[in-house]
């Protein structure tokens, strides 16, 4: 395992203090445990804040004033997107998660190969926090899910499923200290750093004018690619760690971690499936569009 107690004195003291926090979450004791429930809940209130205030506040006007002088930005207006209406609203959104997704999937990748699980730990929690952020937004609503007819309760719904999923999984994985298992690691950094990837192939998709016959075929391009990692990532990584853990440790598991892990299988993968139908919906719909060599708006 790596040891962050040892890391050169030429890293930032922060930065080591910061990993050694994820060693025990403040409480100066290794051992997992529900004692380390404090630690977590108050990093992931405060973290929620601070995600809100760095990516809802300081970088989406940086993101807006960016975007609104390139040529595609008018476009957007003309149909409608599939996380939000509002496609303008929506390459900001995604532009912000996905780099949420990819610094905390980014971690947990890190954790996972170079056998670290505080590392795996820390990227698992700042996972939650969009988790957290985006379920209140759905909730409230807020932006960028506004309310009125335009409100998407199918996606809405799916949604809190997925993130009421990764909720629910990671802090009992967390304080069993069951994040040290190679196939929960996987699994983890597989999701979260997918859909970190997935969030950047959609916002690409979106600086594609599929008016212009070279762009179109670019925009199916970047579909087809983001279909089959998607498919790759959570259709087989995604399983085949699941299907690991039920052979090699369901039936040593207490009853309430075995109903979590079927809670959490059962949820995420509805998640996946659904989500793999509107993707290949929308690859399907690029390739007719190059074939066709026009857009029909609706």
């Amino acid at each position: 395992v790596l040891d962050f107690a040892r890391v050169s004195a030429a890293d930032p003291a922060h930065l080591v203090a910061a990993m050694e926090f994820f060693r025990d979450f403040g409480t100066g004791n290794t051992t997992p445990g529900t004692h380390w429930l404090p630690g977590i809940c108050t990093f992931l209130a405060g973290g929620t804040v601070a995600y809100h205030v760095l990516g809802f506040r300081l970088l989406r006007p940086c993101l807006l004033s960016a975007y609104s002088q390139c040529s595609w930005w008018t476009y957007l207006k003309t149909y409608r997107g599939l996380l939000c209406k509002d496609v303008q609203n929506e390459i900001q959104y995604i532009s912000i998660v996905g780099s949420h997704h990819i610094i905390g999937g980014g971690l947990m990748a890190y954790g996972t190969c170079m056998n670290a699980p505080p590392m795996w730990a820390a990227g698992a929690l700042i996972g939650c926090l969009d988790d957290i952020h985006d379920s209140l937004c759905m909730i409230l609503p807020a932006w960028p899910f506004g309310g009125g007819p335009d409100r998407d309760m199918k996606f809405l719904t799916i949604m809190l499923i997925h993130h009421t999923a990764a909720l629910l999984a990671t802090l009992p994985v967390i304080c069993t200290g069951f994040h040290e298992n190679p196939h929960i690691q996987s699994i983890g950094a597989w999701l979260l750093l997918a859909g970190g990837i997935s969030h950047a192939t959609l916002a690409l998709s979106r600086t594609c004018n599929r008016n212009v016959v070279s762009e179109a075929k670019f925009d199916a391009l970047v579909w087809i690619f983001g279909g089959a990692f998607y498919g790759y990532s959570r259709l087989w990584c995604f399983p085949r760690s699941i299907l690991a853990l039920f052979r090699e440790e369901y039936a040593g598991l207490g009853s309430g971690m075995q109903a979590a892990l079927i809670g959490f299988t059962v949820m995420m993968g509805t998640f996946n499936v659904l989500i793999f139908f509107d993707v290949m919906k929308n690859v399907l719909k690029r390739i007719r569009l190059v074939i066709n060599g026009s857009e029909k708006r609706k």
